[in-house]
């Protein structure tokens, strides 16, 4: 994304893509009418609580409500924000405002799950006031009281435009006894030391990217750890206590990498650590990167590496991507409960800024926008050749919660084959193999004549998924080009393997293509028409054998 002017700067100033939020006049008492749904399952579509505060959904028009996916009851949902997991329940937040369709001001809304397939909705759980709203930032679970607010406490800090000015974003602190309803103090407790003194437009883009807090514990130094999204770097900071914070060295990922092409700025990093499968521990960055001017992802890039209280150094320069498609972005990772050390939580954001703003299918027929992913494990595993990579496959949960499970019969494929309507949400795992074929794979959300779909093929060295099959026909997207022309999003893949473990997750309104066991992942955003459903295996160029299909409807 080009970052774009803030109201108050010169057009060229490329600061920040929240400040160009419209202020919707939702305070706190508006916020709390506002209720969000679970994942669908109900054959209406409707959510499981709240009362839609945007414009009504067309009458009589169908339902693309996901069922898979985490949605809001009504509103605009942008950023998760880093569940947390208490007494067994995981308490998931998100940037959710009351206005379709373009973003406002925001709270924190908030749902809670034991399974992360179905979410309860509850009522938001942080908000701004007259002067500012909430923007993204984390919690965490002050075991032993650091910051004076009692052990046990659940501590948040976030971002807001002190005062009202985007020059001026700052994070606060916030608290909660339950994770169910945080008080906001009333001042920042880290200041952005830039803010105050900007006043060429270079200084009020620079101060205007100073956003989306990321709290870790480091237990070896018995300090907190904050990673602060800035513009081309993340800002490291330390405290004893969660108020008083003090600055470490930046990390520049074009300093690392000189060569590296310009991904943008950072939004919404990660920083944790884990156990790869060697049994070594190590660091792992994360970041939300722009890579569309550069052929790269818009997604979740990540650094494996070391931490020494002073700085973090990766391993490898170059950024690795957990998902290469354009519609995982602002993603947040946290402990499995059952395997801390070895395994995380991941869910993001499905959906871009270049097209976050347009109107969508559920806007007119369900009075929401926007989704969030499958939730997925992500494990650090060590390759053959030594490099440490993070892979993702979704939670084992989602298969549990199938409706109904089958097993297709094994297929020889030569062009095309048809599975037919297999319906409007399901997931479906297959193993390939081909010898003389230069492409197989299959299309999803399929027209019964064959001329629209999503294309999943491997071939050519790459998996790609081409959605411009399944792109909005009614200009909701904007005109000429619904996707603004990211319309296929690819990964290289090893070209000379003959076969593959896929499996891809589709819903109402995405796809997300995992291939063998989560080394890569594509998500996307898709559009099909109404009753969209059919599925084909494709083998180009030659012959694949299909074996082991296994569909799950939901």
């Amino acid at each position: 994304m080009t970052p774009a002017p803030h109201p108050s700067a010169a057009p060229s100033a490329p600061i920040g893509r929240r400040t160009l939020l419209r202020r919707t006049g939702l305070g706190a008492g508006a916020a709390g009418a506002v209720l969000l749904a679970a994942s669908c399952t109900r054959e209406d579509g409707g959510g499981s609580g709240g009362s839609p505060t945007t414009a009504a959904p067309t009458p009589d028009a169908a339902s693309f409500r996901a069922r898979l996916h985490l949605t809001p009851a009504a509103g605009w949902v942008g950023d998760p924000q880093r569940p947390l997991v208490l007494d067994g329940v995981h308490h998931v937040y998100g940037l959710l405002h009351a206005e379709e369709p373009a973003p406002g001001a925001t709270v924190w809304g908030h749902w809670t799950s034991t399974d992360l397939v179905t979410f309860e909705p509850q009522a938001p759980a942080l908000t701004g006031d007259d002067v500012a709203d909430v923007w993204s930032g984390s919690a965490v679970v002050d075991e032993r009281g650091t910051a004076g607010l009692g052990e046990g406490t659940v501590v948040a800090l976030a971002t807001r435009p002190t005062d009202g000015k985007a020059e001026l974003q700052e994070q606060y602190l916030a608290s909660s006894p339950d994770g169910a309803t945080f008080t906001l103090e009333p001042e920042p407790v880290l200041r952005n030391e830039e803010g105050p003194a900007a006043r060429s437009e270079e200084e009020i883009a620079q101060a205007s990217w100073f956003r989306d807090p990321k709290l870790q514990r480091d237990e070896e130094r018995d300090q907190w750890v904050c990673a602060i999204g800035r513009d081309h770097r993340v800002a490291l900071w330390t405290s004893p206590d969660l108020r008083s914070w003090e600055r470490r060295e930046d990390f520049a990922y074009r300093d690392a990498a000189p060569d590296l092409p310009d991904l943008g700025g950072v939004e919404c990093p990660d920083l944790f650590t884990l156990t790869a499968s060697d049994g070594s521990a190590h660091w792992v960055l994360g970041a939300s990167l722009d890579g569309s001017g550069a052929g790269e992802p818009t997604a979740y890039a990540y650094w494996v590496g070391t931490w020494d209280g002073e700085r973090f150094t990766p391993e490898d320069p170059a950024p690795r991507w957990l998902d290469r498609g354009w519609d995982w972005y602002a993603g947040v990772t946290w402990p499995s409960p059952e395997d801390p050390e070895h395994v995380r939580l991941g869910i993001g954001w499905m959906n871009n800024w270049a097209y976050a703003r347009e109107g969508s299918a559920t806007a007119d027929s369900d009075g929401y926008d926007g989704q969030y992913s499958v939730v997925r494990e992500v494990r650090l595993q060590r390759d053959e050749d030594g490099s440490l990579t993070l892979v993702s496959t979704p939670v084992p949960a989602l298969a549990a919660a199938a409706s109904a499970t089958r097993t297709l019969g094994d297929q020889e494929v030569d062009g095309e084959a048809d599975l037919g309507d297999l319906g409007p949400a399901f997931t479906l795992e297959m193993d390939l193999a081909w010898e003389d074929a230069s492409a197989v794979g299959l299309v999803v959300l399929g027209s019964e004549d064959a001329a629209r779909g999503t294309r999943i093929t491997i071939g050519g060295g790459a998996l790609t998924v081409d959605r411009s099959g399944s792109a909005a026909t009614d200009g909701t997207l904007g005109e000429g080009d619904p996707f603004a022309g990211l319309t296929a999003a690819s990964a290289p893949v090893d070209e000379a393997a003959r076969s593959a473990h896929l499996h891809v997750v589709v819903d109402t309104q995405s796809v997300e293509v995992f291939l063998d066991d989560g080394r890569t992942v594509i998500s996307l955003g898709a559009h099909p028409a109404e009753g969209e459903q059919q599925v084909r295996l494709l083998a180009e160029g030659g012959t694949a054998q299909v074996t082991g299909m296994v569909l799950r409807s939901h």
